[in-house]
C-alpha cells in the first residue's frame, strides 16, 4: 500500500507536517484525543507528545495500524471504521481527509461530535465545492467520483453546533477541490449576564434586547421578592435570609448578604429554575468579587456566561449607603448653631424603643436616642439574654418630632438596625430579654433605652 503519512524515515504523499500547522490542533495536555482515519498515527504520536493523557486512533487499514503501533506505543489503536467508535467522551477530535468517504457524511458529523466531551473540540478537515447553493456536489478525483460539501451545506450541517472556519488547509497532488479547516464544538446555550450595580439600565437593556427577541429574562429582583415575601418556594436557607429585614429598595444589600453568607449557589439554582432550556439573560446586581463564582457555577450546568460590559449615560448613580452618607453631611451642614456652641449644650442622654419587629431570624430595633451632645450616638450595644452585641451598622434616620420636642440642633437622631435572634419566633419571646444601649468600643455606656407605648409591654 502507497506511504500517505510523512516522517523523517519514510516520505509519503500527504505533507503531513505541513497539514498538523494548518489544523491548529489546541493544546492537549490532559485531554483524551481521538483521530478518526488514523493511517499511522502521526496526529496520535503528536497528541501523545503534548502530554494528552490518552491517544487514540483508529483506522479500516490492519497495515497502517501495525506501523502506528510500532510508531508510537504509548497510543492505543484500532483497526476499525468510523461505524463504531471508541466510546467517549473525547476532548479533542479528529476527523481528517476523510469526510468523502461517508455514505451520509452529515450522519457521520454528529456521530462524531456526539463523542465530545461538553467543552470539547472536534477539527474536521475537507475539501469545500465553491458554489452558492447548499448541496453535495459530485466531484471527479483521479481514481472515482465523490460528494463534496458547499460552504453553505456546511453551514447547515453545523448549524446545532458552535464551530468556526479556522482557513484553508494543505492541498495534496490530485486534490479536485481546495481543504478547509473547521473548529466544532458543542453548542452551549447562553447565559448573558448583566450584572451591574443599580442605576446602570439592567431592566430597560435586557427589555429591549432580550425579552423583545423572545429570550427569556430572569431578574434578580423579582425572584428574591417574591421569595422574601413567601410567595415562591426556594431553597429554606436562601428563603431565610431574603427575608430578613427585606426591603425592595434594598435588594443590592439582600445580594451582598446572601453571598456572604454563601447562598450563592443556591442562587444560582433558583436562576436556573426559570432560565428555561436554551439562552437566557440574567438582568440583576451582582457584586463583583462574586461575579466569577456566578460565572464559574453557570458554565457548571451547561451554560456558556456572556457578560454583558457598558457605562450608563449621565451622572453616576452612588450607591444607598454612599447616597446617604452624603445626604446626612449636607443636613448635618444646615443646622444654624455651630458645631462648637452646640457641643457646649450637654444633655442628658436619652433614647427610645419605639418599634420591634422580626424579620425571619433578626429582631428589627427601631426608635431615637441622643448622646451628651443632643446627637445620635456613634454605636449602640443590645443585651439579649445577658449577650452583648454591638451594633456598628445603622441606618440613620430623621425624626423631627423628637427635634421639636427637645429643642434640638438636628433632627438625624433617628436609628434602625437589624440583630440575630436565634430562638426569637415571636415578639413576646422578647419580654424581659431584650436591652439597647448607646455605646462605646461596643461597650453599653448609661441607662438602657425606654420602651414606647406600643411596645413597653415587652420592658
Amino acid at each position: 500500500m502507497v506511504q500517505y503519512q510523512s516522517f523523517p524515515d519514510a516520505a509519503g504523499a500527504s505533507r503531513t507536517l505541513d497539514k498538523l500547522k494548518a489544523l491548529m490542533l489546541p493544546e492537549m495536555s490532559g485531554l483524551r484525543f481521538l483521530d478518526v482515519g488514523c493511517n499511522e498515527g502521526f496526529f496520535c504520536g503528536f497528541a501523545a507528545f503534548q502530554g494528552a493523557r490518552e491517544s487514540v486512533g483508529i483506522d479500516h487499514s490492519q497495515l497502517f495500524i501495525g506501523r502506528a503501533r510500532r510508531r508510537f506505543p504509548g497510543c492505543t489503536f484500532h483497526v476499525q471504521g468510523w461505524e463504531r467508535l471508541p466510546e467517549g467522551p473525547f476532548d479533542v477530535i479528529l476527523l481528517a481527509s476523510a469526510l468523502h468517504y461517508a455514505e451520509d457524511q452529515e450522519a457521520l458529523v454528529h456521530q462524531v461530535a456526539s463523542r465530545l466531551s461538553p467543552d470539547g473540540v472536534l477539527v474536521l478537515e475537507t475539501g469545500i465545492v465553491s458554489s452558492k447553493k447548499a448541496e453535495f456536489v459530485k466531484v471527479q478525483r483521479g481514481i472515482d467520483e465523490r460528494f463534496f460539501p458547499t460552504m453553505p451545506k456546511m453551514r447547515e450541517v453545523l448549524r446545532r453546533y458552535a464551530w468556526k472556519w479556522m482557513g484553508p488547509s494543505v492541498s495534496q497532488d490530485g486534490d479536485p477541490v481546495a481543504r478547509h479547516v473547521f473548529h466544532v464544538r458543542p453548542r452551549r446555550p447562553l447565559a448573558c449576564l448583566l450584572l451591574q450595580p443599580p442605576g446602570f439600565g439592567k431592566t430597560s437593556i435586557a427589555n429591549s434586547l432580550f425579552k423583545a427577541n423572545g429570550v427569556p429574562v430572569v431578574s434578580t429582583d423579582q425572584l428574591l421578592d417574591r421569595v422574601a415575601k413567601g410567595r415562591m418556594p426556594a431553597d429554606p436557607a436562601l428563603a431565610a435570609a431574603a427575608a430578613e429585614d427585606y426591603s425592595p429598595f434594598r435588594i443590592d444589600q439582600t445580594v451582598q448578604r446572601l453571598f456572604a453568607q454563601g447562598l450563592g449557589p443556591a442562587l444560582v439554582r433558583l436562576w436556573l429554575e426559570h432560565a428555561g432550556t436554551g439562552d437566557f439573560a440574567l438582568e440583576g446586581y451582582v457584586p463583583g468579587e462574586y461575579q466569577d463564582e456566578v460565572k464559574r457555577a453557570l458554565h457548571g450546568a451547561g451554560y456558556l456566561p456572556v457578560e454583558l460590559h457598558w457605562q450608563p449615560s449621565g451622572p453616576r448613580l452612588p450607591g444607598p449607603q454612599e447616597l446617604a452618607a452624603r445626604g446626612e453631611a449636607f443636613y448635618r451642614s444646615l443646622q444654624q448653631q455651630p458645631a462648637d456652641e452646640a457641643a457646649a449644650t450637654l444633655r442628658e442622654p436619652a433614647g427610645f424603643i419605639d418599634e420591634l419587629s422580626l424579620s425571619g431570624t433578626r429582631v428589627v430595633v427601631r426608635g431615637w436616642a441622643i448622646d451628651v451632645q443632643g446627637e445620635l450616638p456613634a454605636q449602640f450595644a443590645v443585651r439579649l439574654d445577658g449577650r452583648v452585641t454591638a451594633v456598628t451598622e445603622f441606618e440613620r434616620q430623621l425624626r423631627p418630632d423628637v427635634q421639636r420636642h427637645l429643642g434640638l440642633s438636628t433632627g438625624l437622631v433617628g436609628y434602625r438596625f437589624a440583630i440575630e435572634a436565634p430562638g426569637v419566633r415571636t415578639k413576646d419571646d422578647l419580654k424581659g430579654r431584650l436591652q439597647v444601649f448607646a455605646a462605646e468600643a461596643g461597650y453599653p455606656i448609661g441607662r438602657p433605652f425606654h420602651f414606647a407605648a406600643p411596645v413597653a409591654a415587652l420592658a
